[in-house]
């Protein structure tokens, strides 16, 4: 079955060249967001993290590594060799600067297969597997990538309720770009119990998020911005009240993660 991605190639290529999505920014310290913060624990929780130094090194890899910051976030947090499968040289090398290594490819060409199969101790994608028709394929790669007892990891936005509300009122040419009929965990779930892995983890999470890409900045992307500044008081007040268990609702949680460990 032929593989298409719903987010389009010019899409991407002003993402990273010319900066036309431009995001609400996270906070740091006690005012992360309360996403990032929850995702972090479930990945510290679930995933186990090494001892092993040098070439002993575990080995994480995330599918859309693009200026790789996230992958060495996450590499650093468990104690891995980060690694990264990117299709644009320009980001590839800001990643590798950043201290990823990084095999630049399309994440479904055939070479990326024969070089890494079975090859990883943790695979992810943040964001990556909503925009490709059949689903099932993107999922397939993170399995086939992940060696035997490895993990891997998928990590979506969920546009429902209240999130598809406000996606429609400030980006609704973004809607197209996202399969909506998987963003809910018990659909999540089913795609990725795929032969010869298990379920470790898998939730709606996110509380409440405001943050989304805005395309320009024109009226309604600081309006957006005005919205977001009551992160400024809702992420410390989530970390109080819900540490690290959040309060998920079908109406207002704006993310799920899978996480799965490859058996044989």
């Amino acid at each position: 079955m032929k593989i298409k991605n719903l987010y389009k190639q010019q899409n991407w290529e002003g993402f990273y060249t010319n900066q036309q999505l431009i995001q609400s920014r996270p906070k740091n310290g006690i005012f992360t967001s309360y996403d990032i913060f929850l995702c972090d624990t479930f990945l510290q929780k679930y995933i186990p993290t090494r001892n092993n130094q040098g070439k002993d090194k575990p080995k994480i890899c995330e599918i859309g590594s693009g200026n790789g910051k996230l992958v060495k976030k996450f590499a650093d947090m468990l104690n891995h060799k980060a690694y990264g499968i990117e299709y644009r040289e320009e980001e590839s090398i800001i990643a590798r600067k950043n201290g990823v290594t990084v095999f630049v490819k399309d994440a479904f060409d055939k070479e990326v297969l024969s070089k890494y199969k079975n090859y990883f101790d943790v695979v992810f994608s943040y964001g990556f597997i909503e925009h490709i028709l059949p689903p099932e394929k993107a999922i397939k790669l993170h399995v086939d990538l992940v060696k035997p007892g490895g993990y891997f990891v998928i990590q979506i936005p969920r546009f429902k309720g209240f999130n598809l509300w406000k996606l429609k009122f400030f980006r609704p040419d973004y809607v197209a770009s996202h399969n909506l009929d998987i963003m809910n965990y018990d659909i999540l779930e089913k795609l990725c119990l795929m032969p010869n892995t298990q379920k470790v983890f898998c939730a709606n999470y996110g509380t409440l998020k405001l943050r989304i890409p805005m395309e320009k900045k024109e009226l309604k992307y600081y309006l957006l911005k005005m919205l977001c500044s009551i992160e400024f008081i809702l992420n410390p007040l989530f970390l109080l009240l819900f540490g690290n268990k959040g309060f998920e609702t079908d109406f207002f949680s704006p993310c799920m993660i899978y996480i799965g460990r490859k058996i044989k």
